[in-house]
């Protein structure tokens, strides 16, 4: 197994403080696996803990219920409990508000594959009684920190840049990245595609128009990088702007794509309306177009490479536990900056991605609105912007 870095930020919060500790993610990025993980960390401290997949209908069972004499039963000489995929339960909020007031010697980690209905089962009853993490697919700072060559830093950027290829291609599903054959790596997204994206959150959310969706994703997928106009989608998929929102919301609580929104201080100048979209994993996103090719025949790498970069950031900051605020940023002259954070304080970091070392006159722009320098990022230095500083 591949460590994730997550594991030890959960392992503090969960040690540490009286909360249930939510862990979010897609399926198959590997939930189940961090959490048998840290199950054996703690029994290998002396520590009881119960498991419960809620996928099991006598386990659900088991612990769907708000019943204080039930629940008693469950947690009898267990320092830990563990439910794994718990927005299968009825009240999953009023569950763990329970468990977390009755019992405040009990260590509580749960997983789930949806946010969007479980953050809405979740947020009145457990207003302060909870943490949530989300588990991406794997990241590139992981399988480096795993491979013997990724560890020596002589080594390190002619690791990544063999393996780069493949995963620019096939994505960092932990199933998808161990399996050595291109072919059935692609059957496997297809598989993925087709079972989780289309038919499990169909189901789950009771969408009547499924194609639409399915169009939809497809079409997000097309223009990754570019802003998104909702009227124009509307239009071309035949269905209204308000199904349209509705339909990226779920995509994005569902942890297929992600929204980067504009940022904007002066209206007047700058655009600050429509956000860009990326997918979550890249293999994910080529298999909705149908296009596994190498990168450097194709007309949308450089689409491709922005789209790793950032999502390769974001992985870095939910692993860190870091709280940053990102963006990019467009003028109504058309200069443009591909993203941006901004942290405690109001600080600003501004970033450009390309495949080789140029700077535009974009950053120019942003630099004299704004004071901040540009950093230009590309082949040769994108280790620096999303591993941490002791791999690169």
């Amino acid at each position: 197994m591949i460590p994730r870095k997550i594991e030890t930020i959960i392992y503090q919060r969960l040690t540490t403080l009286h909360k249930a500790i939510i862990l979010l993610g897609a399926r198959q990025v590997g939930k189940t696996t961090l959490l048998l993980k840290l199950q054996k960390r703690l029994e290998e401290e002396g520590k009881t803990v119960r498991f419960l997949n809620c996928d099991l209908e006598e386990e659900r069972q088991a612990i769907n219920t708000t019943s204080r004499t039930m629940l008693d039963r469950l947690v009898v000489g267990v320092d830990a409990i563990f439910i794994d995929e718990i927005q299968r339960l009825n009240s999953p909020g009023l569950t763990l508000k329970i468990l977390v007031d009755l019992y405040p010697q009990l260590m509580i980690l749960v997983t789930g594959s949806s946010s969007y209905e479980l953050r809405n089962q979740l947020n009145d009853a457990l207003t302060g009684r909870y943490l949530d993490f989300i588990l991406h697919p794997l990241a590139l700072s992981e399988i480096l920190e795993h491979t013997s060559s990724g560890k020596d830093k002589a080594l390190v950027y002619p690791t990544a840049n063999v393996l780069l290829p493949d995963v620019l291609r096939h994505g960092f599903y932990p199933e998808i990245y161990l399996e050595p054959n291109p072919a059935t790596k692609q059957i496997l997204l297809a598989k993925i595609v087709e079972s989780y994206l289309f038919k499990d959150i169909l189901a789950f959310h009771r969408i009547r128009y499924s194609q639409a969706i399915v169009d939809l994703a497809r079409a997000l997928a097309y223009q990754i990088g570019s802003e998104v106009n909702e009227n124009e989608l509307a239009r071309r998929l035949k269905i209204d702007r308000k199904t349209i929102l509705s339909y990226i919301e779920i995509l994005e609580k569902a942890f297929v794509v992600k929204r980067l929104h504009p940022f904007s201080r002066n209206p007047r100048r700058e655009i600050g309306k429509q956000s860009k979209i990326y997918f979550i994993d890249l293999g994910i996103r080529n298999a909705l177009v149908g296009d596994f090719n190498e990168l450097d025949v194709r007309t949308d790498q450089g689409a491709i490479w922005k789209n790793f970069l950032i999502v390769e950031r974001w992985k870095l900051h939910a692993n860190l536990g870091n709280n940053i605020q990102s963006r990019f940023w467009r003028a109504y002259s058309g200069a443009e900056v591909d993203y941006i954070e901004e942290s405690g304080g109001n600080d600003l970091t501004a970033f450009e991605f390309k495949l080789k070392a140029i700077k535009t006159r974009s950053g120019n722009a942003f630099s004299n609105e704004y004071g901040v320098d540009l950093k230009v990022i590309n082949k040769d230095n994108y280790l620096n912007f999303i591993t941490v500083p002791e791999i690169n």
